[in-house]
């Protein structure tokens, strides 16, 4: 085993690092972290190595022969000494290890690639984006606030090829990929409803969950992948599904085990919907499982309106907001909503019909999720059809990925999302026989 301590005034890169190899290689490394010489618990000469960042300054000259001296950089690699910080977690292992063993491995294929940054900007709780055409090539550009990017994420996609994420550069405030000849996945299953077509399905999930479950070792975080079907998309010359990764901080994210289930979901949905292509009956727009990044698009590239609602998710004006005295939805039609968590299934049988975790107040009470509010949101019935508003919650109210504003009504569709915070519902309408 050897000793080694590594210094990084970057201390949420220093924390990732030391994570990562005290969870797989606590055999093979005991080790110590600070942001500069002094801050070491110990004396320098009780280490077998000493890993510096750039921003540390050091006197190698100043220390015995026998300790070895590394270099964690973010500029060119000199020689087996200097290691590119912004390489896999594995990768930076391994040429820790060969330095230590006293092993040349100037490993330079695995940190060159290419240098192309990325940003994005996030309002009102939706992540706006937009699709252009430059020079012959489509891309779809995301925009977040340039106080929400995380820089380590932002390098970390910019120095590796990881399979199954885009490629992305930095470009007039936003993150730019490259979509050029490519269909969304969303396209793909309603196009290819084939035998052939639905193997190839599966295929692309397996290589998903792949994708979800490499992160990790390049310190990238799963929340942060685009797990909408609309934004996922072909790449038929390669035979693979590409992922945008948005690289923005986030206070809480998610384990490994909620995005593999919001995979899971995707595949559930877009396959049932599939099935019912075949069986004549047009698919459901129900395909917009996303995370918590909700995606409203630009009319223009710059200074246009952002749309705020077509097809499914119309906004009602509030002269046509319904009273909202309780009575009891008439015969002839049964709304219902399904927990998409839990599959439960809950009529709607009165308007408004109140949702929250308020069980003194609320028609459905959700005991089990912190980030729904109190009276979260209402659905309401007019004469043509249902709709949803929110009752000025905290995390926000969606209908199919579209935020709604507090007090603006967004109409349901049979086979719809409504999501409050990250609670995820299908609404559904069952006309009734021999009514």
């Amino acid at each position: 085993m050897y000793k080694i301590a590594i210094l990084d005034e970057d201390k949420a890169y220093l924390e990732r690092l030391m994570v990562f190899l005290e969870e797989h290689y606590r055999d093979r490394f005991e080790i110590s972290a600070a942001g500069c010489l002094d801050d070491l618990d110990q004396e320098v000469t009780q280490y077998n190595a000493l890993f510096f960042s750039d921003d540390v300054a050091v006197d190698a000259a100043l220390f015995p022969e026998d300790i070895i001296v590394g270099y964690l950089t973010e500029r060119s690699e000199e020689d087996e000494q200097y290691i590119n910080k912004y390489q896999s977690m594995e990768q930076i292992y391994r040429r820790m290890l060969k330095l230590c063993e006293g092993q040349a491995g100037t490993g330079s294929a695995d940190s060159t690639a290419s240098a192309k940054r990325d940003n994005s900007t996030e309002e009102s709780g939706a992540l706006q984006a937009e699709t252009v055409t430059a020079d012959g090539d489509t891309y779809r550009i995301y925009y977040i606030d340039d106080g929400q990017v995380d820089r380590l994420a932002v390098r970390m996609l910019a120095g590796n090829r990881i399979r199954g994420l885009f490629q992305t550069e930095y470009q007039n405030g936003g993150v730019r990929i490259c979509i050029t000849d490519m269909q969304s996945l969303y396209e793909y299953v309603q196009k290819n409803n084939t035998p052939r077509g639905k193997k190839q399905l599966l295929k692309f999930f397996s290589d998903m969950l792949s994708t979800a479950c490499s992160l990790e070792e390049y310190m990238l975080s799963a929340d942060r992948l685009m797990l909408n079907p609309k934004e996922i998309y072909v790449n038929h010359a390669q035979d693979r599904v590409l992922i945008p990764y948005i690289p923005v901080k986030s206070d809480a994210p998610q384990d490994s085990r909620q995005c593999l289930e919001q995979i899971r979901d995707m595949c559930s949905v877009l396959i049932e919907g599939s099935v019912q292509t075949e069986g004549g009956v047009r698919p459901k727009d129900n395909t917009q499982i996303e995370d918590s990044m909700q995606i409203e698009d630009r009319t223009q590239k710059r200074g246009g309106p952002v749309a705020k609602s077509t097809g499914e998710d119309t906004i009602a004006p509030d002269s046509q907001r319904p009273k909202e005295s309780t009575k009891t939805i008439r015969k002839g039609i049964t709304a219902y909503i399904i927990r998409k968590r839990t599959q439960e299934k809950i009529v709607i049988n009165r308007s408004p019909f109140k949702l929250g975790k308020d069980a003194s107040y609320v028609d459905y009470y959700i005991a089990d999720n912190p980030a729904v509010s109190r009276n979260h949101a209402d659905i309401v019935r007019k004469p043509d059809g249902f709709y949803l508003i929110d009752k000025g919650s905290l995390n926000h109210t969606f209908v199919n990925g579209r935020k709604l504003a507090e007090g603006v009504y967004g109409k349901l569709e049979n086979g719809c999302l409504v999501q409050l915070a990250d609670e995820v519902f299908e609404f559904k309408l069952k006309q009734e026989k021999n009514v």
